[in-house]
């Protein structure tokens, strides 16, 4: 059987996603860019404006299962410990850090993003409330990164989470 006998519909779409004008575009802009995938999961930097001690990117693991009928999940990562890194390695700022929630707050492990499957999960007014944001099922991968990296180029973004 030859490799792309394998490959489930999911990440065949997923793959296809990764070739589309709209991702293509954010990576030419160094908006993002793919660190690899490991199906259903998939490593991906988004680029963060420039502030004093806070690095240049933050990765985000995806769990793509069932994409894009289901919508993605993710979570912040720290590709080297190969686990969410430590919360005050988190991106800040008043909307930023609703988005990248303490666990305290937030225990499960997302984003809190209308696009964001597990985050979605709970709260029937999303689809009216933020209609555009939302995940539908012929969003790409694109859409989600959009939201991430329009917060982390916002002026709200201010750095690092302190301690």
């Amino acid at each position: 059987m030859s490799v792309a006998q394998t490959v489930l519909p999911d990440e065949r779409r997923f793959r296809s996603d990764l070739e589309s004008g709209a991702y293509l575009l954010g990576a030419a802009l160094c908006r993002w860019r793919l660190l690899r995938i490991d199906w259903p999961h998939a490593l991906i930097a988004v680029s963060a404006a420039p502030r004093t001690g806070a690095p240049a990117e933050f990765v985000l693991r995806f769990n793509l299962t069932g994409y894009p009928q289901a919508a993605p999940t993710a979570l912040l990562w720290d590709d080297i410990a190969n686990a969410e890194p430590p919360e005050n390695r988190w991106p800040a700022g008043t909307r930023v850090s609703c988005v990248f929630r303490p666990r305290a707050q937030w225990p499960k492990p997302c984003l809190y993003l209308p696009c964001d499957r597990v985050s979605a999960e709970g709260h029937p007014d999303w689809p009216q409330q933020y209609a555009n944001e939302i995940w539908k099922p012929d969003s790409t991968i694109s859409h989600y990164l959009n939201q991430v990296s329009e917060l982390l180029t916002s002026s709200d973004y201010t750095g690092l989470r302190h301690a």
